[in-house]
């Protein structure tokens, strides 16, 4: 399914899209020599948390994102 782009931050390497259905993806780029791109449907609890705080709370799911790349992967579609 296309997803469209919402928010995009070329500085923390992350992007915001939706799809058709109004589901929200992020999208990180993680990695230092070997960069791999993840993508995570959000959830309930994270949609949530994005639309009281806005950007702020994207900054900071993209870092722990990149910090556990394991548990995130998980997720990935």
């Amino acid at each position: 399914m296309k997803r469209q782009e919402v928010f995009v931050d070329q500085d923390r390497m992350y992007a915001l899209t939706r799809d058709s259905l109004g589901k929200l993806y992020l999208e990180v780029v993680c990695g230092g020599f070997a960069m791999e791109n993840i993508v995570i449907p959000l959830n309930a609890d994270e949609e949530k948390e994005y639309k009281d705080q806005g950007k702020s709370y994207l900054d900071n799911l993209s870092l722990k994102v990149c910090k556990d790349l394991a548990f995130y992967r998980d997720r990935s579609i």
